[in-house]
């Protein structure tokens, strides 16, 4: 007969005719149902013969999937995620055990005595009994000095069982020796196998394992592998984002992770030789809150990590935005009055996940910081008086026991740490760290409003550098929001979008670490701009506003004058002085109008420039705006911000400073100024063009070209209208600017019904992204059409092959041989469209304004971001005879805001009312249908 091992597909089948000893076959396998209980009787039937191998795969998989169905529904009905993982395991521990040892009792009685045997041991999460739905099996077989046929008589049937059955299954198997050396040589294989759980098999095998693997690795290697694991969890933190509060957490290997909690636990086996939080209280590792916040951590992260496999139907550890509603809904939380159930869900992850990540943090410090008798003294030796009854030893900040109550002697002392370890560029020792966090209710009504506390806590903001990290520790411990209450509400504020990257505390400290990076911004604009900070007066004045300019979103809608309010009370009772004060509630006033401005209005229109300067009233306050408003915008996540959106906020910021520069002009009319604009540029131009062919462009020149366009540019457009007159249908020319991140395309033709249009469409069909547009028609039916356009990803456009590509389309195009939208058709699969992400919804918005403009109607689109947007906008625009004077286009995630000022055909607003109601329903429904 054939060795069992020398075919795995024979798994069982010849089991019949081996031993008939059914010793141990009951010895794990778990009485709590009568599925189990059906399970060992299908087993003993394997063995007398009356079932077959196919039989026994059957059975097997039927039970599997009762139980699974069994535990699903028990998360389902509310179990806590450590009743889930431990059923699971407990399920899998009955099938693994069971084959095994229904595989060692058929085998040859002979063959077992003449071998050393093997233990069975369970690794990882599977060894920890913390297996999620779609957790692999991994298992060790552990055998004393050599592999002999017994052990293949084991290993390949009751593997190639548990592939058949469903189980992803990973494996070894190692001597004794094999497992030390491999302890020694890789971390990853080190941990794996500290948490190894004996299942089956000979237990003086295990017992001698876990002793020498004990003995000879983790007692004569423990600093290096202290160290080894401490430089693992910085370098994954690193890889996964240094956050806890990102938008979109790996809730296993990012920063307050479950992965977090295995590290403190493989670092306190290693230093102190414990492995449960119960064993950590005993040790002085935990004090019992702790080991509390610490199970009911592990148990959230546990549940949903359960629910995001039942979820996705498989391993999926990354808690998108797509399915963080449906996740919310699935675990019980639901929408209230006062906030959305998805947003008290993510509120809960990030408590959970801050409580691992310092909880992680404290077992490693007290696991790491003095192991010794011998360290504890040298330590001593070292420890240096800063004053204030605070210690510093090896650039780390501690308090003698002698000196316990520093802070309820001082409770200012709770802001002037912070800056001793700021100014010092010191840490804060767990054990200070443990001080304040108890010690923060000292910091009551008088503290908030002394004039110490408040020189402190402006100290802290005029540092040049670890101003963010500073105040993220304060808040991290509580110091922040004891001095100001309303930034307590922003903890893990969570902001549901897909344009917010992070929650609205993290957003605000992201926002800071900013400006204190300027000098690293190398922009277009170079060294006017980075001067700014340095221009700027009062940075600390600056930094306040940031910190403050959120605190209304703890309100609910409509922050910013909700933020102002906060403010101005907040300002008044920590004591900042008047002018100050109003300085910085302007900038929380004000704090999206810039970008607002500078993103959707025509900043052409000198009136809107105007205006806004006349907000902005100094220079010193337009300059501080400028540099929040950037801070802001950077801070929202990557890729939020992009040249593009810097050249226009550049713009009009520089607009806005020549206007107050030179006083805010009164009087004089936009016709007497273009009278006199056109008597300048009659002089300029007339040398290369002549009098009377500039006199003839300017006079069919609309005022608004006039006032807006530069003497270079508008020269640039002669010369194109020239070769429109020597015969061309229609003319172009592109212009890069690799710098700012744009190219700029002017096409120019005789005006004919939905050019505009058919100029977008084409542009679309190869892969351009227009940022914006703006549309000049002269008196003589000359219509000068400029575009700027990137190549989707924020760079400009320089390749000549691609302009000349696209020159050719608008020539077979614009003169009627080639339709656009067969264009766009044939081109589809050249065009790189950004992935929307899965169950992203954007409900469409379409509204008007006609008080921006005095000219225009303002017409503002939202919708979600696809292949031939802009184009299906524009001509159905053109078809209900609207025509576009200007457009700007933003794209926020996967939502586009795009706004064109529009009139009607007589160049008249858009006025009456019914019509913009059916011009509204017109865009509504073609962008619900998409193309016809």
């Amino acid at each position: 007969m054939k060795r069992l091992g020398a075919i795995a597909r024979g798994r069982f089948a010849i089991l019949r005719n081996r031993g008939t000893s059914t010793a141990g076959v009951h010895a794990t396998i778990h009485p709590a149902s009568a599925e189990y209980s059906a399970l060992a009787s299908a087993l003993q039937s394997v063995l007398r013969g009356s079932l077959g191998a196919n039989d026994l795969i059957s059975i097997l998989r039927e039970f599997i999937a009762d139980e699974r169905a069994r535990i699903f529904q028990l998360h389902r009905n509310g179990g806590t995620g450590q009743a889930v993982v431990r059923s699971i395991a407990t399920l899998t521990d009955a099938v693994v055990t069971s084959l095994f040892q229904l595989a060692e009792s058929a085998c040859d009685p002979g063959l077992r005595r003449r071998s050393d045997g093997c233990a069975l041991v369970a690794l990882g999460g599977y060894g920890r009994c913390e297996m999620n739905p779609a957790s692999d099996v991994d298992l060790m077989f552990v055998y004393p000095r050599r592999a002999d046929a017994y052990l293949d008589m084991i290993l390949h049937p009751v593997l190639s069982t548990l592939w058949d059955v469903g189980f992803v299954v990973g494996h070894c198997c190692r001597s004794i020796d094999d497992c030390l050396r491999m302890a020694r040589m890789d971390l990853t294989s080190c941990s794996s196998m500290m948490e190894a759980r004996y299942l089956t098999g000979d237990p003086a095998i295990y017992q001698a394992f876990g002793s020498k693997l004990g003995r000879s690795v983790l007692y004569k290697q423990a600093d290096t592998l202290v160290k080894q694991k401490l430089e693992e969890l910085h370098e994954r933190h690193y890889r996964y984002g240094a956050s806890i509060y990102v938008q979109e957490p790996h809730i296993k290997e990012g920063p307050g992770g479950l992965r977090d909690l295995h590290a403190a636990l493989c670092i306190a086996r290693i230093a102190r030789q414990v492995g449960t939080p119960s064993e950590m209280v005993q040790k002085g590792l935990l004090g019992q809150t702790e080991s509390e916040r610490w199970d009911t951590a592990l148990d959230f992260m546990l549940r949903l990590r359960n629910e995001l496999h039942y979820l996705y139907r498989g391993k999926n550890d990354v808690l998108s935005l797509s399915v963080q509603e449906q996740v919310a809904i699935n675990l019980g939380f639901l929408d209230t009055a006062r906030s959305y159930g998805v947003e008290q869900f993510m509120q809960r992850y990030y408590l959970a996940a801050k409580d691992i990540s310092q909880l992680s943090a404290q077992v490693i410090s007290r696991c790491t910081l003095g192991r010794s008798q011998v360290e504890r003294v040298m330590r001593r030796l070292k420890a240096r008086d800063i004053g204030d009854d605070l210690t510093e030893i090896e650039r780390c900040i501690y308090v003698l026991p002698k000196n316990r109550g520093l802070f309820r002697d001082d409770p200012v002392r709770l802001l002037k740490v912070f800056w001793y370890a700021q100014q010092m560029g010191y840490t804060l020792s767990q054990e200070i760290q443990d001080y304040i966090r108890a010690d923060t209710p000292l910091i009551d009504e008088g503290v908030r409003r002394s004039s110490r506390a408040l020189g402190f806590f402006l100290a802290i903001l005029r540092e040049p550098k670890g101003v963010a990290a500073t105040l993220r520790s304060m808040h991290e411990l509580g110091v922040l929001g004891a001095y100001i209450p309303e930034f307590a509400k922003l903890a893990r504020l969570v902001q549901f979008d897909f344009y917010h990257r992070y929650t609205v505390d993290e957003h605000t400290f992201l926002a800071i670490e900013t400006l204190e990076h300027l000098d690293e911004v190398t922009r277009f604009y170079g060294e006017e701009f980075r001067s700014l900070a340095s221009d700027a007066k009062r940075l600390e004045i600056l930094r306040l506003a940031l910190l403050l300019h959120d605190i209304g979103k703890g309100e609910g809608a409509d922050h910013a004058p909700k933020s102002a309010s906060l403010v101005e009370a907040i300002l008044h009772r920590i004591g900042i002085p008047e002018p100050d004060a109003a300085t910085i509630v302007f900038l929380v006033a004000r704090h999206l109008e810039m970008s607002h401005i500078a993103q959707r209005l025509d900043l052409d229109d000198e009136a809107i420039v105007i205006d806004f300067a006349k907000k902005a009233q100094t220079l010193d306050r337009l300059k501080l705006l400028y540099l929040l408003t950037f801070a802001d915008i950077k801070a929202v996540g990557p890729g939020v911000w992009t040249e593009w959106k810097g050249t226009l906020l550049w713009e009009l910021y520089i607009k806005t400073h020549t206007v107050l520069i030179r006083g805010i002009p009164e009087g004089e009319d936009d016709l007497a100024r273009a009278e006199r604009v056109k008597s300048q540029l009659t002089q300029e131009l007339s040398p290369e063009f002549g009098v009377e062919a500039v006199k003839k462009h300017l006079q069919e020149a609309p005022t608004r070209y006039l006032l807006m366009t530069s003497l270079h540019k508008i020269a640039s457009h002669m010369r194109i209208i020239q070769r429109i007159q020597r015969g061309e249908e229609a003319a172009s020319q592109w212009t890069a600017f690799p710098l700012a991140g744009y190219s700029e395309l002017t096409v120019c033709a005789y005006g004919r019904h939905g050019r505009f249009a058919q100029v977008v469409g084409t542009l679309t069909a190869n892969g351009m992204n227009i940022l914006s547009a703006q549309i000049f028609t002269l008196t003589g039916g000359m219509v000068i059409r400029n575009f700027r356009i990137d190549n989707g990803g924020g760079a400009a456009i320089e390749n000549p092959a691609v302009w000349d590509r696209v020159v050719a389309d608008l020539q077979e195009v614009l003169a009627g041989r080639v339709a656009v939208h067969d264009l766009i058709k044939s081109r589809r699969k050249e065009i790189l469209v950004r992935p929307i992400q899965q169950g992203a919804v954007f409900p469409i918005k379409v509204e008007f304004d006609n008080l921006v403009s005095h000219a225009y109607t303002v017409l503002d689109i939202r919708t979600r971001d696809r292949l031939g947007l802009l184009y299906l906008i524009t001509s159905t625009l053109s078809q209900l005879e609207v025509d576009i004077r200007s457009a700007k286009i933003t794209t926020e995630a996967e939502q586009v805001v795009d706004v064109f000022y529009v009139t009607n055909k007589d160049g008249s607003k858009l006025i009456d009312e019914g019509r913009r109601a059916q011009i509204g329903l017109e865009l509504e429904r073609v962008l619900t249908e998409g193309f016809n």
